[in-house]
């Protein structure tokens, strides 16, 4: 009796050790990922916006630091080929933020005016194209900072 009992209190010491390994220690890239939104009806030679937004996947919050431009979008044409804006010149501000990003959250950020014109605005001809949203941003854990630079999964839209 005494036996199994102890065996039961060891099987529950194990347990509730290995779930708190579930906790991240230190931040990786896998953690994070990238959620995109367009508008459902797009038309050509129009201005449309794209909202791209930091997803943290972890079960831990991280403080987070990134530049006015963090989100960028690049745009594909069917062939593969980058389709590019036509922007003569892009104003960046040189500034940071810091935000916490919890477990499960997400965080958006266009530029807030630092950027001009936005990343996040764009104009297409009618046809089909493939968008990818790329994310910078630092995780500052345990007195290190850890940089990152990660990209969604390509989506299709198409422009009528």
């Amino acid at each position: 009796m005494k036996h199994s009992v102890l065996v039961s209190l060891l099987v529950i010491i194990i347990t509730l050790v290995g779930c708190q390994s579930d906790i991240e220690t230190i931040p990786k890239a896998k953690m994070f990922s990238i959620k995109v939104d367009t508008p459902k009806d797009l038309q050509a030679d129009k201005l449309f916006i794209v909202n791209g937004a930091l997803v943290n996947n972890s079960n831990s919050s991280w403080e987070l630091e990134h530049g006015a431009d963090m989100f960028t979008y690049d745009v594909y044409d069917m062939k593969g080929e980058l389709v590019l804006q036509d922007v003569k010149e892009r104003f960046v501000t040189g500034i940071g933020r810091g935000i916490t990003l919890n477990p499960n959250g997400s965080y958006s950020h266009d530029g807030e005016g630092h950027v001009f014109p936005k990343y996040n605005e764009l104009t297409l001809q009618a046809g089909s194209y493939e968008i990818v949203s790329k994310a910078k941003f630092r995780v500052k854990h345990g007195g290190k900072n850890y940089d990152f630079e990660i990209e969604s999964t390509p989506f299709v839209i198409k422009v009528s």
